[in-house]
């Protein structure tokens, strides 16, 4: 039976328990965003084209629980799924809602050992780089390994020296019965943020990646180089994402980024340029122009959109 039919049988046992008024689990917080803007493509081939377009948003509970009030052993939990306000309707493979990071863990001085569905550790050492993630121009149209997984069991070590750290992850596939892995170092200092992040045998493919974040006063410039092998032709391909921000206001934040790879598209250039102003702390709207080239005419495209990110 695979684990991830456990992990949903474990939440929907700790869920009724909430609900009864069992305080199990202590201090749950509901969370979550609507994340929605209008965008006009064009290209050869469609011509120009509108539409309202759902980013991912989604709704999610997430909580703790203390064993002891001398004790730093703790249950975490998270369920997260992705709905869309767009069609009015839940999405997914199976008609429900789509599930995104949704996990049980116990957290203790000795590290956090977590399974379920969650981000891979490539994934996450992409150290938000990407400025336009979730929405259009989202660095995985350019590059392999920003994969979700199921059948997942992570584990991260706690920080050496409030700055260093490591996560392993070990997932099964459960229509093959194939194990991926995926690691990654994390650096987390006062004058930059780094990772290296190693995939094996991930969907066919081994990658790796190391990643730099530097703010420098109002700027924060963005590195990520990558390397990726398909395990089946043995071809090797090369990608590489460059961004920068500078808040330009209290409010306002300028951003700009390129992302460039044959790994999904060949010869793939993403450029794209935005500006995001913070009306409030849970209210955000945006814009950005992104224009994707190809040496296959028929994947390019131009995109201009605005958009809202509202947080509750």
């Amino acid at each position: 039976m695979p684990s991830s039919y456990f992990i949903n049988k474990v939440f929907i046992v700790a869920f009724s328990i909430f609900l009864l008024g069992n305080n199990v689990f202590a201090s749950p917080t509901w969370y979550g965003k609507i994340f929605v803007d209008a965008q006009s493509f064009s290209n050869d081939v469609m011509g120009t084209k509108t539409d309202i377009k759902n980013n991912s948003s989604r709704l999610g509970l997430k909580g703790k629980y203390s064993f002891s009030e001398n004790s730093d052993l703790r249950l975490i939990y998270q369920a997260e799924y992705q709905f869309d306000p767009v069609d009015g309707k839940a999405r997914g493979d199976d008609g429900t809602l789509k599930q995104r990071n949704t996990f049980l863990g116990i957290k203790s001085n000795i590290g956090t050992l977590f399974a379920g569905t969650h981000d891979s550790a490539l994934k996450k050492s992409q150290l938000k780089i990407d400025l336009f993630n979730d929405l259009a121009p989202d660095i995985k149209n350019i590059l392999h390994g920003e994969n979700r997984l199921e059948d997942f069991i992570g584990y991260t070590t706690p920080k050496y020296k409030s700055m260093i750290s490591a996560t392993f992850n070990s997932i099964k596939n459960p229509s093959s019965g194939k194990k991926y892995k995926s690691y990654s170092i994390n650096f987390s200092g006062d004058a930059f943020q780094a990772a290296i992040g190693i995939d094996e045998s991930m969907k066919g493919y081994d990658s790796s990646r190391i990643s730099i974040l530097i703010p420098i006063n109002k700027f924060k410039i963005g590195l990520l180089a990558q390397k990726t092998k398909n395990l089946v032709s043995g071809q090797s391909d090369s990608g590489h994402v460059t961004s920068l921000s500078r808040k330009i206001s209290s409010k306002g934040t300028f951003k700009i980024q390129r992302s460039s790879s044959n790994m999904k598209i060949s010869t793939g250039i993403q450029t794209t340029i935005g500006y995001d102003y913070q009306f409030k702390k849970y209210l955000k709207i945006f814009t950005f122009y992104s224009q994707l080239e190809s040496s296959n005419n028929s994947k390019e495209k131009d995109i201009f959109s605005i958009g809202l990110e509202y947080k509750f």
